[in-house]
């Protein structure tokens, strides 16, 4: 009965350490890889970062309200002497001591800006196009992380798909091997025949081999993606079948980039900010003026708990009072900054017009990838099935003995082929429509 219990505790554990297994889709894919990314993460997190730079800026233009309480303990008055004569000639020294030994005060202190060269307005629209530039990383972060995720999860379906191909080409090579071995021992073929299939079939092996190895390896960098540990199985359902390049309009492409691309809603947001900076910059030649108030009480005692009255004890003072600062000459200080902020904002715009040319291309490129893969598509649409044929011919013209075995393994060859060209056309065209969208600055969820 213990043995029982120990086999049956065994089985258990193993079961219960077995790894996780996930059945992925394309679009669970992207959600997981956004869900997971650190970069896209941080980009969240950098709005909050924003909102609190438009607190901040906001709050220049509302009042400030403080209070303040301290306590001094004089531990040596201030001492003067003074030498008092009398009419008779009598001279006396004394000592007057000033101050107490146990000072308190406290109050409060009230500040209102009333006219702040424009820093405070300008500050609080920087902060607005903060916004519009955060949510436009939002979107660049999201539009990357979903075509690489993609991208990511096409590789490893080809790479299976590619995988499957040589396993199938290995076993024909076998077959054929088994065939050939069977009509040599009947003295029907050559030595020479068999020795062709021998190699044909170790031929396979490595091309066989390698494919597994690339498969296992795509499914790494899916895992490493997507945060997953190393030891978590993953099932991919989809496949990529018949698929057919859209209809485009690389003009139309190009002008819908130039108006969604988040990369360029965040240079022109940038352009803007530098131009408010400059704005802030020039306020340093004009005054500020701001209202203030202090209210406050004091209570100077010779000992430290306080005998008399609260009437008595301290005593209120309240000031209000404005202020004007107009900085007449601060040492080229003010011009250094206007130059450096009108520096800015001509880079910014720099930067901006280098960056549409970089749109432009990059769709450009896209299209011509995108036709470039649907024509190999359209190329290889019959091929696997004549090649299918061609095989099924060779080998029954080889076993009639009509046909030679080189026609078998030229068929077999073209059929593995055909099989790995069409795989990589409907890949490449699949990641091109991808690529394309991303260029062009559409959401990866929408449709071409």
């Amino acid at each position: 009965m213990k043995r029982i219990l120990l086999c049956f505790l065994l089985a258990w554990g193993v079961g219960s350490a077995s790894a996780e297994t996930l059945i992925l889709s394309r679009e669970s894919v992207v959600r997981m890889a956004l869900e997971q990314n650190e970069g896209y993460k941080s980009a969240l997190l950098e709005k909050d970062r924003v909102r609190g730079q438009y607190l901040e800026a906001r709050s220049g233009a509302f009042p400030r309200l403080s209070f303040d309480a301290g306590y001094q303990r004089n531990i040596d008055l201030q001492t003067s002497v003074f030498t008092m004569t009398d009419s008779e000639g009598n001279s006396e020294t004394m000592k007057l001591k000033f101050g107490t030994p146990h000072n308190y005060s406290f109050g409060l202190s009230f500040y209102q800006p009333l006219y702040a060269a424009g820093k405070v307005g300008a500050a609080i629209k920087i902060a607005k196009y903060g916004f519009a530039y955060t949510d436009a990383a939002i979107d660049a972060a999201t539009h990357d992380i979903a075509t690489r995720a993609d991208k990511a999860y096409l590789d490893a379906v080809s790479a299976r798909e590619a995988a499957v191909v040589f396993r199938e080409a290995e076993r024909l090579a076998d077959s054929n091997l088994a065939v050939v071995q069977k009509l040599y021992d009947q003295g029907q073929v050559s030595e020479f025949d068999l020795l062709r299939a021998q190699v044909q079939a170790a031929n396979t092996r490595p091309d066989r081999i390698a494919a597994d190895n690339t498969a296992r390896l795509a499914l790494d960098q899916l895992r490493n993606l997507l945060a997953l540990a190393p030891e978590t199985e993953l099932v991919l359902d989809s496949t990529i079948g018949e698929v057919a390049a859209p209809l485009v309009d690389e003009d139309a492409l190009v002008a819908e980039a130039l108006a969604n691309r988040p990369e360029l809603r965040q240079s022109d947001q940038l352009v803007n900010i530098n131009q408010k900076l400059i704005d802030i910059a020039e306020g340093g030649y004009k005054p500020t003026l701001g209202l203030s108030s202090q209210v406050a009480w004091t209570s100077m005692t010779d000992k430290f708990k306080q005998t008399t009255t609260a009437s008595e004890a301290w005593n209120r003072s309240w000031v209000v009072g404005l202020s004007l600062s107009w900085p007449i000459f601060s040492g080229f200080e003010t011009v250094g900054k206007i130059r450096q902020a009108k520096v800015d904002y001509s880079q910014s715009q720099l930067s901006r017009n280098q960056l549409s040319r970089q749109v432009r291309l990059e769709v450009q490129d896209a299209v011509g990838k995108l036709k470039e893969a649907g024509q190999r598509v359209d190329a290889l649409g019959q091929t696997v099935t004549q090649a299918e044929r061609g095989v099924e011919i060779a080998q029954v013209r080889y076993r009639n003995g009509v046909g030679t075995q080189l026609e078998l393994l030229d068929a077999q060859v073209a059929l593995t082929a055909s099989r790995v060209n069409r795989i990589s056309a409907r890949h490449d065209l699949v990641v091109a429509i991808a690529n394309l969208r991303r260029a062009v600055g559409r959401p990866w969820a929408s449709q071409w």
